[in-house]
């Protein structure tokens, strides 16, 4: 089966578990990479890692794979954060995830001017972590202090945004509980309409507090450990349970996800994909096939098969065995292929596909 003359096929990679582990290529991957690219192929990084602007993150990968890549073909988690910022731009928002100013100064690039972090929350609430041990140190040094006028107290948190997987859950989930509790999304307050059946949801997150809103589903990610680790999935979910003893199951967690599999974030990767195709296609070409390069049946293989794309492209889910999926058991997704490794996802979709493929270093 090849595509039709004016039309291509392209691909979209997930990246950890699939062209790297931890801080290592995947045997095979930069050869894939060059393959596609001698060959006028688009194809994009979709990921549901984050933490770092577009433009440093690829990169980071680029120096991995000792290639270099266009910022334009890389969809990370909170990417389509961007969306929000007409928004919550001018407003206070609370900024979770990585460590250091990491994710203050990333906040600030995609164009948030008040960003609070749970370090800040700590430098005025000097109380508010229940087991400050461990931590502390670490929070004493990045927490930054607002004068009297503009003190956290006075300032009602309009968002929650969590950029990458928390590094201090314990502290992170009581700031997080305490503003969906409070009044107005002001700290060290709690509102009077909690628990009062009259009103919708039983009152809870009726009262001002803040939207809440998460850039990756993922439970679990592949590192360079035996067994795939915790995401920012299961701090979610850590989260959900806290708020349903808090509010004794009487009221629904309410927040927003992006990331894989959501359509929000296929979105954005199918725009990037055909701006990035008109770049490198001559002579210009439409796409018709895209096939999603992934390790992970739970974002990767079911956002393929579920989407529903508003340009009439064909996304296909072909699963790789170097990452989150065990060989020889069965996904609860299922993939139009799986392959061992994305060398031979990449050179599988090829031949279904038609497309003649002349030698390229490493390839054979």
């Amino acid at each position: 089966m090849s595509q039709a003359k004016d039309r291509t096929i392209a691909f979209a990679f997930d990246i950890d578990g699939v062209l790297v582990k931890g801080t290592k290529p995947v045997q095979g991957a930069r050869e894939s990479i060059q393959l596609l690219r001698s060959l006028q192929i688009p194809f994009i990084f979709l990921t549901n890692g984050g933490g770092h602007t577009e433009k440093a993150h690829v990169a980071r990968l680029g120096q991995r794979l000792e290639l270099a890549l266009d910022p334009g073909q890389f969809i990370q988690s909170h990417t389509p954060f961007f969306d929000l910022v007409p928004e919550y731009g001018e407003k206070t928002i609370l900024a979770l995830g990585g460590h250091g100013q990491q994710i203050r100064n990333l906040a600030h690039a995609y164009g948030f001017k008040k960003v609070v972090t749970s370090s800040d929350v700590m430098a005025e609430y000097q109380h508010v972590h229940p087991f400050p041990e461990m931590t502390k140190a670490h929070h004493d040094e990045h927490g930054r202090s607002s004068d009297e006028d503009n003190c956290l107290r006075n300032t009602a948190i309009a968002a929650i945004l969590v950029w990458t997987s928390p590094r201090d859950w314990c502290l992170d989930l009581q700031v997080v509980s305490d503003l969906l509790l409070s009044a107005g999304g002001r700290i060290g307050t709690r509102s009077p309409k909690n628990g009062d059946s009259s009103l919708p949801n039983n009152g809870y997150l009726q009262d001002g507090q803040p939207k809440l809103f998460f850039c990756n589903p993922d439970f679990e990610w592949s590192t360079e450990h035996e067994q795939p680790r915790f995401a920012q999935g299961a701090f979610r979910e850590a989260l959900r349970g806290i708020w349903n003893s808090a509010t004794r199951g009487r009221a629904e967690l309410e927040y927003t996800v992006f990331g894989k599999p959501t359509e929000a974030t296929y979105n954005y990767a199918e725009r990037a994909l055909l701006d990035y195709g008109e770049k490198v296609m001559r002579p210009p070409r439409g796409i018709g096939t895209v096939y999603m390069v992934g390790d992970n049946p739970e974002s990767d293989i079911v956002g393929a098969n579920t989407y529903k794309s508003k340009r009439g492209l064909e996304w296909k889910a072909v699963l790789v065995e170097t990452g989150i999926h065990v060989p020889g058991t069965v996904p609860l997704h299922q993939p139009c292929h799986t392959a061992r490794n994305v060398k031979e996802a990449v050179l599988w979709a090829l031949e279904r596909e038609g497309v003649v493929t002349e030698a390229a270093p490493g390839t054979a």
